[in-house]
């Protein structure tokens, strides 16, 4: 069976939600961002970056998000969550690209400001400046999905669970989508997916 090292507050939900929308079984083995379980010697047999997820699948044993995301896509999708031919496969390449190298860091640098927040709040100065890097990207992506439902091939891939993910972190700083319909509708579509309620079933676990 594959296995996920993650845990829900990780990027391992990511992946976690591809494979409940390709209905394959899988096991979460519970491995938080920060704890000592992350450092083990064991952990770091199989990821020597200490960080989540991992995925086993028989002997491949993958690390890094998209590329797990891609390798989930190719060998089960069955034409789901992939794309048709090379020209289209690489704009899913690059959409994802856009997400990953313009807007991931600060979305993150949002939500961990608030998730690390102490008694008195959150680092307002901290959530303005890296919303400012995300707003500066925008644009681009709000151009794009005006005219397209999806990122890459007018369908639902991988590039979307990953896509809908990163920018759902700065929701939780309390970013509006509001002056960005096209993506407010893009992210309301994807995270919304049955698939993403369904990894719920791991919360106490």
């Amino acid at each position: 069976m594959i296995r996920v090292y993650g845990s829900l507050l990780s990027r391992a939900r990511i992946v976690m939600a591809v494979l409940e929308q390709l209905e394959l079984d899988y096991e979460l083995v519970e491995v938080p961002t920060l704890g000592p379980k992350s450092r083990s010697p064991e952990y770091r047999a199989l990821n020597p970056t200490g960080k989540v997820p991992t995925l086993v699948d028989g002997d491949l044993v993958l690390w890094e998000t998209q590329a797990i995301l891609f390798y989930l896509a190719r060998k089960y999708g069955e034409n789901k969550l992939w794309v048709d031919d090379i020209a289209t496969e690489a704009d899913l390449y690059r959409w994802s690209l856009f997400v990953s190298n313009q807007i991931e860091a600060p979305a993150l640098e949002m939500m961990l400001a608030v998730r690390l927040a102490k008694e008195d709040g959150a680092d307002q100065a901290v959530i303005d400046k890296a919303a400012s890097v995300v707003q500066r990207h925008l644009p681009v992506l709000e151009s794009h999905l005006q005219d397209h439902p999806y990122l890459a091939g007018n369908k639902l891939t991988v590039a979307d669970f990953h896509g809908a993910a990163v920018l759902s972190w700065p929701k939780l700083a309390g970013f509006d989508y509001t002056p960005y319909p096209a993506i407010a509708r893009w992210l309301t579509a994807v995270l919304g997916l049955p698939a993403q309620k369904a990894i719920q079933r791991w919360q106490n676990n």
